[in-house]
């Protein structure tokens, strides 16, 4: 039996078995029917036993130390009463070990937090808040949300974001279930999609288009004047980093001497040593480093607009500014590891050396920086017809006998 009783202005409950009270705690309210209707909800979840999902609405409803009392009385399962946030925190921390344990990359925490930002602003808006309400039609409702929220400005694609951020949510409520927070996970792996190439390289074309409107769109004497809103781009058109690289990758990692640039990939951890093979960018950071003289710790690039290093969304959102003045339609800076990883290839025809340039496998290469687009099939068909093929191993004798015939 559930007795309410009034204390001093606010009301409180009490478990009665017998004559003995075996709970007792506040309800932290000074209405009575707001009172009673929590008092029923516990009747309902006592009656249901430990596994009510009762139990996991009421434990923000009521004082914590009220609900602990009844928890501890009916044993109820802690994961039944876990908050999101909560349940947040607690992955949040498990990736961050993994980030200091060298298990993981900061750009890898970085990319799971932006979905979990995401989902969580999806939660809010569902008045979503216990972990165990999440199931899979919670799911499709997000994936639906997701989708219309892809034509934002700060959105960075539509179903290949909502792809990524399936595959993280499938990886945070594995976390959970395995962790027995849940019976099982809500969220489908998606199906893999590494056959397809996600990679859109700029045409040769469209790359005439950059190169041009970077020449002609000076407002300086010299090309590349200090802190030139240009330089991103052909960074980034003779590297092939990541965004992440672009903003990131310091003058002491830039040799003149050598001409080349040597960086560690934040996303794998692997060295690349990237000749510079354009003259002019080579004279353009030449130029920088004199003017600004820069500590050797120092990016290379700044934001022209703020004067300090870029983050990732500033870079995108100049790379789309500079594209609509280039006339280069769906401009980003992701498409210049593509175009960079083609341009290698036709000049190296050394799959596994681009590999090395881009600090990726082969096969990660093939699949999704190097679709065979129509450069590399007019490339290929150049060797094709300045070769000889079979004809140079035809034997004398044969030679002879097709010449008599």
């Amino acid at each position: 039996m559930i007795a309410l009783r009034k204390r001093g202005e606010a009301y409180h409950v009490d478990l009665l078995i017998g004559r003995v009270h075996a709970v007792r705690g506040a309800l932290g309210t000074r209405n009575r029917d707001a009172a009673l209707r929590l008092v029923h909800r516990l009747e309902l979840a006592l009656s249901e036993g430990p596994r009510s999902k009762l139990w996991s609405e009421l434990r923000p409803l009521i004082p914590h130390p009220t609900f602990v009392r009844f928890k501890e009385y009916v044993g109820v399962e802690e994961r039944l009463a876990q908050t999101w946030k909560d349940f947040r925190d607690m992955f949040e921390s498990y990736k961050r070990k993994q980030l200091k344990t060298g298990e993981l990359a900061i750009q890898t925490l970085e990319n799971y937090q932006r979905t979990l930002t995401m989902f969580e602003t999806f939660l809010a808006e569902r008045n979503i808040q216990m972990l165990q309400d999440i199931n899979a039609r919670t799911i499709d409702d997000f994936s639906l949300w997701r989708i219309n929220h892809a034509t934002k400005a700060n959105s960075t694609g539509g179903v290949p974001s909502l792809h990524f951020d399936l595959r993280h949510l499938h990886h945070v409520f594995g976390f959970a279930y395995h962790r027995e927070l849940l019976d099982k996970n809500p969220v489908k792996a998606p199906p893999n999609r590494c056959d397809r190439h996600i990679s859109r390289p700029y045409s040769a074309d469209e790359v005439v288009k950059w190169e041009d409107a970077a020449r002609h769109d000076q407002t300086h004497v010299q090309l590349f004047p200090s802190r030139d809103e240009w330089l991103p781009l052909w960074l980034l058109r003779w590297t092939g980093f990541r965004p992440r690289d672009a903003v990131t990758v310091l003058w002491q990692e830039f040799s003149p001497e050598r001409k080349q640039i040597e960086h560690v990939c934040h996303k794998n951890h692997n060295r690349v040593i990237i000749p510079i093979v354009d003259e002019s960018l080579l004279a353009a950071l030449d130029a920088e480093r004199k003017l600004r003289n820069p500590r050797p710790s120092e990016p290379i690039l700044l934001n022209p607009k703020t004067d300090r290093p870029f983050t990732c969304y500033q870079l995108w959102v100049l790379i789309v500014d500079l594209g609509k003045r280039a006339g280069v339609p769906n401009a980003s800076p992701y498409r210049f590891r593509g175009t960079f990883a083609i341009d290698m290839l036709i000049r190296s025809n050394n799959p596994y050396y681009v590999a090395r340039l881009l600090g990726d496998s082969m096969a990660v290469v093939e699949r999704h920086y190097a679709p065979y687009v129509r450069e590399l099939q007019e490339h290929n068909r150049m060797i094709l017809q300045g070769g000889t093929g079979l004809g140079q191993f035809v034997t004398p004798t044969s030679r002879a006998a097709a010449e008599r015939r």
